[in-house]
């Protein structure tokens, strides 16, 4: 009795404990870097000039936030051995994805004529580029956790994945309240993104010596966006493109 009521968590209890800690980490990341220019505005001065919120900047503040929220309670309901509540609420993650995809399009280009939506010295055509080629990044990997549910080794992990890759905009923030200069702010903020990702696959590694598929596959398409986003927004094609989506051309 005294060696089993010694006994530590098992496998199982710690791989919950971890994701419930990313998912801490990622809601924690989100509430400082959009402080200054959402949550605390009107208490914080941001740190550079920035546009006014608009019903739709609301909206997608709203509905992203409860996204953050929701994947922390999720967390937290299998971490507590509730899964039942767990799958009950992932009808409203759902509900959610199918808003938050378009909301996410509207909202980037809606941001083209917003040029203090871009860090200091980036235009807005290019800066762009960031929110658009995520759209289908973040929520492709998003769609795929949900249809693999039945799946809880991939899911998760691709839940993870695809809110890490979500972590760059509030990266940036935080990155742009140091200073940073506008042009180095992307680099970094994917920097970021990618040390969450090698903790993901290290601790599988760590813990069962091989590298989740899920994760691995997960990550590269994440990293392949933040490596070919700064190189595509730069070219004549995605500057005519972003035009036309603006209208401006």
């Amino acid at each position: 009795m005294a060696q089993f009521a010694g006994a530590g968590p098992s496998k199982a209890e710690r791989e919950h404990r971890f994701f419930l800690a990313m998912a801490a980490t990622i809601l924690t990341l989100t509430v400082i870097g959009f402080a200054p220019s959402y949550y605390l505005r009107a208490f914080i001065a941001p740190p550079h000039p920035m546009e006014p919120l608009n019903p739709l900047v609301h909206l997608h503040g709203v509905v992203f936030s409860a996204w953050v929220i929701l994947s922390m309670v999720q967390a937290g309901l299998i971490s507590a051995g509730k899964r039942h509540i767990h799958r009950q609420l992932g009808l409203l993650g759902m509900l959610l994805v199918a808003i938050m995809i378009p909301l996410a399009i509207a909202v980037g280009i809606a941001g083209i004529d917003r040029p203090l939506t871009a860090p200091p010295g980036i235009d807005p055509l290019s800066w762009a580029a960031l929110p658009l080629l995520d759209v289908p990044v973040f929520g492709g990997l998003i769609i795929a956790a949900l249809a693999m549910r039945h799946r809880s080794d991939v899911h998760k992990r691709l839940m993870l994945v695809a809110m890490i890759d979500m972590v760059q905009p509030s990266a940036g923030r935080l990155i742009g309240m140091s200073g940073v200069p506008g042009e180095a702010v992307g680099p970094l903020s994917g920097l970021v993104v990618v040390l969450l990702l090698i903790v993901l696959i290290v601790r599988d590694w760590l813990v069962t010596r091989r590298f989740h598929p899920a994760a691995i596959i997960g990550s590269a398409i994440v990293v392949a966006r933040i490596v070919l986003t700064p190189v595509i927004w730069s070219t004549p094609a995605w500057m005519d493109f972003a035009r036309w989506l603006s209208g401006a051309g």
